[in-house]
């Protein structure tokens, strides 16, 4: 989606590498979206959410790079925004809630890159 669409962006946390830079951003009606030059990707849940944007967003950085980008976002956001970083991992761990009652198995893994 065009970033010209939307007014009122705030930047929450940012990672440059390999002269590539990723933003995690929110709008005024607290939408969550990543963020590369003037491109927006909806962000509904953290770390393979993040992977997902960056491919629709059209970035082809290899792994390693987009690993680097999305640690150093979990950790800007850890300084910044931690009470978010808190409801993000709430959310994750109220679907797996979910699917176990369900019978479902998912089972949490801590990510290196959410601290």
């Amino acid at each position: 989606m065009a970033l010209e669409e939307y007014s009122g962006l705030q930047v929450l946390a940012s990672s440059t590498y390999d002269d590539i830079t990723l933003q995690l951003v929110k709008d005024n009606l607290e939408f969550y979206y990543v963020k590369s030059m003037h491109t927006l990707e909806t962000f509904n849940d953290p770390d393979k959410q993040m992977q997902s944007c960056a491919s629709n967003i059209g970035l082809r950085i290899g792994r390693g790079a987009l690993s680097k980008h999305i640690s150093h976002i979990w950790k800007e956001l850890g300084k910044n925004e931690a009470n978010l970083v808190y409801s993000f991992k709430d959310v994750a761990n109220n679907v797996v809630r979910i699917f176990n009652v369900k019978k479902l198995r998912i089972k949490i893994v801590e990510s290196p890159h959410i601290e």
